[in-house]
């Protein structure tokens, strides 16, 4: 069973998790401080810390993933409560495939009822992290940047399945 702990600021634990996800921040050409993760985790302008959520996700006492992500942020910045934007989702590099993504995001989309869309960016060049959220359903809405790389926006509706 995996445990969810919320978090509403930068720890050790959390920084040196991120030193280790090297596949995932070479594709995004990002070097990993400690200033960047504490920045990271900042809410967007017109945002509350409250809407902005932050988990460490742990299998036994093993951290094995890391979630950020905000209840009301839409794309384009429209305020929408039905929308959950997922920043920035991480399972460990040395343990994707084993199905932990898919758990992870279904607790967090089942522990909003109140979500009937969810939406995020995958940078371009990020094949895994395109793969996995076609597997899931998501659906490309848009193109965009971030940092001068190119992303695709997705996005899920919410269906009674979910």
């Amino acid at each position: 069973m995996l445990k969810y702990q919320r978090i509403t600021e930068a720890d050790k634990e959390l920084y040196h998790f991120c030193l280790e996800q090297k596949e995932y921040y070479k594709v995004e050409n990002q070097e990993v401080t400690w200033e960047y993760v504490q920045s990271d985790m900042l809410p967007p302008k017109g945002f509350e810390k409250e809407e902005h959520y932050h988990y460490k996700i742990y299998d036994q006492n093993d951290m094995i993933g890391y979630i950020d992500y905000l209840i009301g942020y839409r794309y384009h910045m429209l305020h929408d409560d039905s929308y959950m934007w997922i920043g920035l989702f991480l399972v460990n590099q040395n343990q994707q495939r084993q199905h932990y993504g898919k758990r992870i995001i279904e607790y967090i989309i089942n522990k909003h009822p109140f979500v009937t869309h969810i939406q995020l960016a995958c940078l371009q060049n990020n094949f895994k992290g395109l793969a996995f959220w076609n597997a899931l359903g998501f659906q490309p809405i848009s193109q965009s940047s971030y940092k001068s790389l190119n992303v695709t926006v997705f996005e899920k509706e919410r269906n009674t399945h979910d």
